[in-house]
């Protein structure tokens, strides 16, 4: 009998243009036995630099999308994220220690407008201690008869240090090449991280929270300068750092990312974030979310779902758009 698992997927406006091929795309490809099939939705107002994303829509459109994915029956309910303060403080006393609670309080975003506290607010709403969590954006491939799901389990059951699991990187270069930083391999079956990913994680509720308390950190508020023409960016943030520093020290502005408040504590203890070194299953993250990307995202998870990908996407975790186009056009002509 396969372990109970619960997938949340963390939905926001931003993710409108692809969230109806993703998805399913992730479920489907997954091929598990979910207890729940969950779809949380981020009602608080955009911040960062995801005021800056293509096609955000409306929260109306966002509310009718998922609805679509219910009757769709790709998933089994919908959850609004209770940013209740009581709650808020909650979730973090758990994770971060309640000295640290009291200044994260107004804090639910870190300084790029990601989410921290609703990512905390989904583990620990789950049904089930195995938790599984993708971002919207993610592209993922499983061969048939193969199940990294229940791979991931069993060695997570086996190996203490394990805090969280995901299928590999990137698809397998053919000389096995990897363009990207990758630890040495464990021949128990997995490459060992001290560094998180909120990308997609697969992790026991349980061992998550021995991991706490988290270190807080904070990024400095960011400089008005950010939101200039690039001509002159560079011109005015060396002009506004010469007048910060003459005000005394920067004024804390926003916390960190989670990743990397985890990350510090991951650095400071045996545990790791593995991920599965077998090739049969993996994914890929877009970097570019623009027009290009979205009107070949079909096609792209045409081919992801048949195991097929270019040359040049081999031992890359992210995205080579050119040479996805590159192929679909290939693929077409040879369809004529």
């Amino acid at each position: 009998m396969k372990a109970p698992v619960s997938i949340w997927i963390l939905v926001a406006r931003t993710d409108l243009p692809y969230m109806l091929q993703t998805i399913p795309n992730l479920i489907k490809t997954c091929n598990y036995p979910f207890v729940e099939r969950v779809l949380a939705v981020d009602t608080a107002p955009l911040t960062g630099d995801k005021l800056l994303r293509y096609a955000t829509g409306t929260q109306e459109e966002l509310k009718i999308a998922c609805q679509k994915l219910v009757d769709a029956k790709v998933i089994d309910r919908i959850v609004e994220i209770d940013y209740e303060p009581a709650k808020v403080k909650k979730v973090y006393q758990k994770y971060f220690g309640t000295e640290q609670a009291k200044q994260m309080l107004n804090h639910t975003h870190n300084w790029k407008g990601s989410t921290v506290y609703a990512s905390l607010y989904c583990i620990e709403e789950a049904a089930t201690d195995y938790y599984l969590h993708f971002d919207t954006d993610m592209l993922l491939h499983q061969e048939e008869g193969y199940d990294w799901i229940c791979e991931a389990i069993e060695l997570m059951k086996s190996i203490p240090s394990i805090v969280a699991m995901r299928p590999l990187c990137g698809p397998p270069h053919p000389e096995g090449k990897v363009f990207y930083n990758r630890p040495k391999l464990d021949p128990r079956g997995f490459y060992g991280h001290n560094f998180f990913s909120m990308r997609a994680y697969l992790v026991s509720r349980q061992r998550f929270s021995e991991v706490t308390p988290i270190p807080l950190m904070w990024r400095w508020r960011p400089l008005l300068s950010r939101k200039l023409p690039s001509p002159w960016r560079s011109l005015f943030a060396k002009v506004e750092r010469k007048l910060r520093s003459q005000g005394g020290p920067p004024v804390q502005g926003a916390i960190e990312s989670f990743e990397i408040m985890l990350n510090k504590k991951l650095e400071a203890t045996d545990y790791v974030r593995a991920d599965l070194s077998s090739t049969k299953a993996w994914t890929i993250h877009p970097p570019d979310h623009g027009p290009e990307f979205v009107r070949a995202l079909p096609k792209i998870l045409t081919l992801i779902e048949q195991g097929k990908y270019p040359l040049a996407q081999g031992g890359y975790y992210d995205l080579v758009l050119k040479e996805w186009l590159d192929l679909i056009s290939i693929s077409e002509a040879s369809q004529k």
